[in-house]
């Protein structure tokens, strides 16, 4: 929901994340270990052959995979191999094994990008360098670090695949397919290992399959969507007497680009309990219409515009959103009502 730049989030601006992030890597992967997992990928597959002009070390391979961006899939190779798939970029390769590989390299490439064996120092990486506030997916919960004894510092984020780590093996440790998020979106009863890329039968069928990941350039969610506020019929001459009065469904203009991404968070319904803060900035309006405003301006010296934003908790379009929960909710709404 929330579009994530990793540099507003970062403790020390100078420090290069992708660089910092290979590191993690480099010393379990020393000659020792590369031979070890090489030659066991070699029985097995028996046909991954390190030819000169195409040798690539486990390292150079890792690097293809760890940190270069998941942008836009517009590139589905249909004929591959195991070969070609390894030297492809990121960019390449979603549905290409899928389409052509056989299980058994499917197989291996789940032992070859093993998210379980760098698991502790990914999050702790996450947790030393990133001061995160909210879930980028549903801009509901906090997802802040704590500090324990002994300065020890405690995530309470979990890191989602963004494209399940079951299904696409090899973006399992891609720095940009981790996704800072609660412990509701990440759960198997939202989200889970649900598949973002294609159509997935557990959620239906949508006209666009592809969600996009919160740290594409691409990604306007905001923008795009928004909440909209409609009332039951009981509610004559706009009167509301309960929450119960008022939906707040999210609805996109002119498309459906993110409609499968609703869904898959289940983001309506999630938000339907959370009527209270609308049916509140309602309550507000009523209470504060702009003739009293302007008599507690003249009350109390205090310009306007910061009485309303008090009043109504008002979050400007230009803030970062990521910063406090329910902030989209809150810009979407007070523009229905005519606050902003």
């Amino acid at each position: 929901m929330i579009k994530i730049n990793y540099e507003n989030h970062l403790k020390d601006r100078n420090f290069n994340i992708e660089d910092e992030y290979k590191k993690i890597f480099t010393e379990k992967f020393n000659i020792k270990y590369e031979r070890k997992i090489r030659n066991e990928f070699l029985n097995t597959t028996g046909k991954y052959q390190f030819t000169n002009e195409k040798t690539k070390s486990l390292e150079e391979i890792f690097d293809t995979f760890q940190v270069n961006k998941i942008s836009e899939f517009d590139s589905i190779y249909e004929n591959r191999n195991l070969d070609d798939i390894l030297i492809l970029s990121t960019k390449d390769i979603i549905l290409s094994l899928q389409k052509n590989g056989k299980k058994s390299n499917l197989s291996q490439l789940k032992y070859f990008f093993n998210y379980t064996k760098f698991q502790k120092e990914i999050t702790k990486f996450f947790t030393n360098n990133f001061n995160f506030t909210t879930c980028f997916y549903c801009n509901k919960d906090f997802i802040n670090n704590f500090q324990k004894e002994k300065n020890e510092l405690i995530s309470t984020f979990q890191l989602d695949h963004f494209y399940d780590k079951g299904t696409y093996p090899y973006l399992a440790l891609s720095f940009y397919n981790l996704i800072p998020s609660c412990p509701t979106c990440n759960s198997s009863k939202v989200k889970g290992s649900k598949d973002t890329f294609k159509n997935d039968s557990q959620i239906g069928n949508f006209d666009n399959e592809t969600c996009i990941i919160p740290n594409n350039e691409n990604f306007n969610f905001h923008q795009k969507v928004k909440f909209k506020l409609f009332l039951s019929d009981s509610c004559k001459n706009l009167y509301i007497k309960d929450k119960e009065d008022i939906t707040i469904p999210l609805r996109e203009n002119y498309s459906d680009e993110y409609s499968k991404y609703i869904e898959v968070f289940k983001l309506n319904d999630r938000y339907e309990v959370n009527k209270d803060i609308v049916f509140e900035m309602i309550q507000k309006a009523e209470l504060y219409p702009e003739s009293r405003l302007k008599e507690l301006e003249n009350l109390t010296g205090i310009p306007y515009q910061q009485i309303k934003k008090d009043i109504f908790n008002l979050i400007d379009e230009n803030e970062d959103l990521s910063k406090k929960p329910f902030s989209k909710l809150i810009v979407d709404i007070s523009k229905e009502l005519g606050l902003q």
